[in-house]
């Protein structure tokens, strides 16, 4: 009887551990494997047939197995890759079904798979992997697949025969992940256009605004340094971190607004810091209605974003100055975020 011919030990990959941090969701994509044509001519032989089952699909020697989920470092691709679908061999009255694969990048990089009730570790990737990018997402290419000895000792048991052997070449990997959410970089700014009519208030009461280094100011308009963050790529949910602030001065007393936070979600604010205050407090409101989002490769700009001050931060600033004139909802500009993602 035909044997699979080991190729010997897996090579460790050069593939950083993932960082919890740096690791963001997956929402789509797919893996594709492309059989190959010794081994499934070999199989072929020993009389078993290679089904796609579920969500997979064939396509000649190539399959692909849809992205469900997992996480990774979208520059690394270290991290979990969760798929749908699976292979299913049969022959001779006899069947095994491979599904549910997880991909695991690390040191090493392995694909597992639901064997009945339990899951089983079939393959290991291995080869000179090489990661690009794709807009958000990360392509991986270069991964041969080689069966673990549980795998091969898996469909010896199934079909009664000895043909599948650790190491065997099963075929070649293409991975495209696509993600939900975005790692921003420390790089861009949001640029907050302040309003006149604010300004010339603010000044009738003594008040007079500036601006926290490293925020710069020009003209009227004050632009903050983005620090990191991350958010859905629907912008429904996350946040973007910032340097520099905001700072109001009215004779000896100063008010400093800094470290903003941008948090997203069904009703998106602007927190910041409060004259060096640990915890922060929510200082705007910001009214996405009218946004006009633009993405390019990684950047993503989101324009005329409405800034309104909330109650909290016009009764802490009117307690500041002793004043009761600053009122909730008193428009404070129109801003532009401009981020890039990693």
């Amino acid at each position: 009887m035909k044997r699979l011919i080991p190729l010997g030990a897996a090579a460790a990959l050069l593939v950083a551990a993932p960082d919890a941090s740096a690791a963001v969701g997956l929402a789509g994509g797919a893996t594709q494997l492309t059989l190959d044509k010794a081994t499934a001519a070999a199989i072929a032989s020993l009389g078993v047939r290679v089904q796609p089952t579920g969500r997979a699909r064939a396509r000649g020697a190539r399959v692909t197995f849809p992205i469900t989920g997992g996480a990774i470092d979208p520059a690394t691709a270290a991290g979990t890759i969760d798929h749908a679908g699976g292979l299913r061999l049969s022959g001779h009255g006899r069947a095994i079904v491979l599904r549910d694969y997880r991909v695991r990048v690390g040191t090493r990089i392995r694909l597992s798979a639901r064997v009945g009730g339990a899951r089983v570790p079939i393959l290991v990737l291995t080869g000179r992997p090489a990661v690009r990018r794709d807009g958000f997402g990360t392509v991986v290419t270069g991964l041969s697949a080689k069966l673990t000895a549980p795998a091969a000792h898996a469909l010896n048991r199934t079909f009664g025969v000895h043909a599948f052997a650790r190491g065997a070449p099963l075929g070649r990997v293409r991975v495209a992940a696509v993600p939900s959410q975005a790692e921003w970089r420390p790089a861009g700014a949001t640029a907050l256009a302040l309003d006149p009519g604010t300004l010339q208030a603010l000044t009738a009461l003594g008040v007079t605004p500036g601006v926290v280094e490293p925020a710069t100011l020009t003209g009227t308009t004050a632009s903050f340094p983005i620090t990191g963050g991350r958010a859905d790529l629907d912008l429904g949910a996350g946040d973007v971190t910032h340097a520099g602030g905001i700072s109001l001065t009215a004779g000896g007393t100063v008010v400093r607004l800094e470290a903003f936070d941008v948090r997203l979600g069904a009703a998106p604010q602007l927190f910041a810091s409060v004259d060096g205050s640990a915890e922060k407090i929510a200082i705007a409101d910001l009214d996405l209605r009218a946004a006009t989002p633009a993405v390019d490769g990684r950047r993503v700009t989101v324009g005329n974003v409405a800034v309104r001050l909330t109650q909290g931060a016009a009764d802490a600033l009117n307690a500041a100055f002793g004043i009761t004139a600053i009122a909730a909802g008193l428009p404070l500009g129109v801003a532009t975020v401009q981020a890039s993602a990693r």
